[in-house]
């Protein structure tokens, strides 16, 4: 069990705008790989990010009653009519020592349905939330005295958890109307002394002031930390390894395997071709503003930045935001707010290319009838066709209504507005489409260089089938496709593998396949109906990972020998890592991989954060 709260979600949350600024740009190559190629994850909702419980008692004491006024009592979202489940939450106590799979799955035997299930590391509780006060008594009713592994369980009823938002404005003792500023660090300018648009840079591209070879630098030292670190894990995890990985760290500056320095981005400013931008209220109060949060939600902040100021976002994204910030506060429904759930533009999603320009307007329904939602998109249409708009270079417009969350529904599906229905772009010579919601690398050029990459450490030749797991809209296989014997891409998202086909179709490759389902569910047989010897799999999951049972399913193919394992995340793929090479057991029956080069990827400058390209291969000794 991991070291940090486990948590599945499946309503929609306590609040959509929890995550902080550098999530929603910053780490739009994480988050959207989390929605969009999420091969290998848990259902999970929304953008919401309730926090964890921190003790039992916390959550069995009753919520604060009134103090309502201004919307400070962070437990009036549970007052509300919307549906969330927090209001019918229980907690589980006395429970042996268990990881959070089997909890679900003595749940699921208990013929119970939770909405979310939240459990902390060596805790002996657990809390568990449902869709009516009907599940929850009868899941109390049955928990009660229900007998796992020698410990006799209880239940009762929990209190919701606070809006972190409105908790913490409560602790600091700040107003409404005041912005929660964080605590500079020592030898740090304290937040009350920039300006908005240096606090916005902070929060959004935190090293916007470095100069790019320093950026590399301290990239390089993060990932030589995490190399290090691994090869620490080898060490506990494999002691047929420790003699090789003795004389590793001697020739490698003790990491386990060669570290390759850091391959730059071609392009450091205006390089993102997709941003998801918040629309709230700047910090002035202006409403209806396009931009990025200031913080984190959980801190206390709510508050926009429109991202002028911001050189990682190319220009004529920054010419959408404004001229769709001019379209909503000409019209007659303002932004929605976390806080009070009240209002209705949600969120604006620009993706650029080459040649084309996306835009989504996410937009909450509340108590509307079709008839004026119809309305509202329909003046978006002439906005953007006729009106102001049509200057500002969209090529493709799409409108996305949110469900009301009584029905714990998220989201309709896209509807199609104006121009285009995809986006093109051309990556090493070739062409791809790209849907509203297929992933796609946010840095093209950046792409480009991590493709090469690896290419070149696949070593693939025309006899080689290559695997390729979490393929997205299928960028990696197809780039590959016409070197090889065949390629075998396995995707969840059915958009993405539509996408993939189509991208296939317009390059003229034939000897692909594409599954669309989980990895961990098809790719054991997947590797059987494999005759070639020449294997190779590339592995590129969202930040969490892949799910071990694609990792078991991997060394127990005896035929696979090489891997390529791309990472944005490697500190959340670890875990992997470490599969990859323990000891032969009775679930890791095949040979253990050992790690033979590794790469770091700038994709992303001006953040803190980069891929990790490995190379794994099989243990040449067995």
């Amino acid at each position: 069990m991991s070291d940090v709260m486990n948590e599945e979600k499946v309503d929609s949350g306590l609040n959509q705008g929890v995550d902080s600024a550098c999530d929603e740009m910053e780490d739009t190559e994480a988050a959207n790989e989390d929605s969009e190629k999420a091969a290998n994850e848990m259902d999970s909702e929304g953008a919401a990010n309730e926090g964890p419980e921190k003790a039992t008692n916390e959550n069995s004491e009753d919520p604060e009653e009134g103090n309502e006024e201004n919307g400070k009592d962070p437990y009036s979202y549970t007052k509300r009519e919307e549906f969330t489940s927090e209001i019918f939450k229980i907690e589980i106590c006395n429970l042996p020592r268990f990881g959070f799979k089997e909890l679900k799955k003595r749940l699921a035997k208990l013929e119970l349905k939770p909405v979310k299930i939240k459990s902390v590391p060596r805790a002996t509780f657990a809390f568990a939330t449902f869709r009516s006060e009907e599940e929850r008594e009868s899941a109390i009713s049955k928990i009660n005295g229900h007998v796992w592994r020698d410990k006799k369980l209880t239940a009762k009823k929990a209190s919701a958890t606070a809006d972190p938002l409105l908790k913490k404005r409560r602790a600091d003792g700040q107003g409404d109307d005041e912005p929660s500023v964080k605590k500079p660090c020592v030898g740090e300018k304290g937040e009350e002394n920039l300006s908005p648009d240096e606090r916005l840079k902070k929060a959004v591209s935190p090293l916007w002031n470095m100069p790019y070879d320093k950026q590399l630098e301290s990239k390089s030292e993060e990932i030589g930390q995490i190399m290090k670190n691994f090869a620490n894990q080898i060490f506990k995890n494999n002691a047929s390894l420790r003699d090789w990985l003795t004389e590793q760290r001697k020739k490698y500056d003790g990491h386990c395997c060669e570290l390759q320095p850091i391959k730059p981005s071609p392009v450091q400013t205006g390089y993102r071709n997709k941003c998801e931008f918040t629309i709230g209220q700047d910090i002035d109060k202006n409403d209806n503003t396009v931009g990025f949060r200031f913080g984190q939600y959980k801190d206390g902040t709510s508050s926009v930045g429109e991202p002028h100021c911001l050189s990682n976002i190319p220009d004529t994204m920054k010419t959408v935001v404004k001229s769709f910030q001019d379209f909503i506060r000409l019209g007659p429904y303002g932004a929605y707010n976390p806080e009070t759930h009240a209002g209705h533009w949600r969120m604006l999603t620009v993706r650029t290319t080459r040649s084309d320009v996306m835009a989504i307007g996410d937009f909450h329904p509340q108590q509307l009838s079709s008839e004026e939602i119809e309305k509202e998109k329909n003046r978006l249409h002439e906005y953007f066709s006729s009106g102001e708009g049509r200057s500002s270079g969209v090529t493709c417009l799409y409108f996305r209504v949110y469900s009301d969350r009584m029905t714990g529904n998220t989201t309709e599906p896209y509807k199609h507005v104006l121009g285009k229905t995809n986006i093109q772009e051309t990556l090493l010579n070739m062409n791809f489409e790209i849907s509203p919601d297929a992933f796609f690398q946010v840095n093209t050029a950046g792409a480009e260089v991590l493709y090469e990459q690896i290419a070149e450490w696949c070593g693939a030749t025309t006899t080689t089938t290559v695997l390729d797991i979490c393929c997205g809209t299928g960028t990696i296989g197809l780039t590959l496709a016409k070197r090889v014997s065949s390629v075998i891409g396995i995707e969840l998202c059915p958009e993405a593998i539509e996408n993939a086909k189509r991208n296939a179709h317009i390059n003229g490759i034939t000897n692909v396949t594409y599954h669309c389902c989980k990895a961990e569910d098809v790719i054991t047989q997947t590797m059987k109906s494999i005759t070639s010897h020449d294997v190779v799999a590339i592995v590129d999951p969202p930040r969490a990972g892949l799910h071990p049972q694609v990792v078991r399913a991997l060394r127990n193919s005896p035929f696979l020998k090489k891997i390529v394992f791309v990472s944005c995340n490697p500190k959340g793929a670890m875990n992997n890592f470490i599969d990859l090479v323990r000891q032969t057991s009775k679930k890791m029956r095949g040979q253990p991989y050992r790690p033979v080069k590794a790469v770091p990827v700038d994709m992303f400058p001006q953040t803190k954060h980069c891929e990790l390209v490995i190379l794994f291969e099989r243990d040449s000794c067995t």
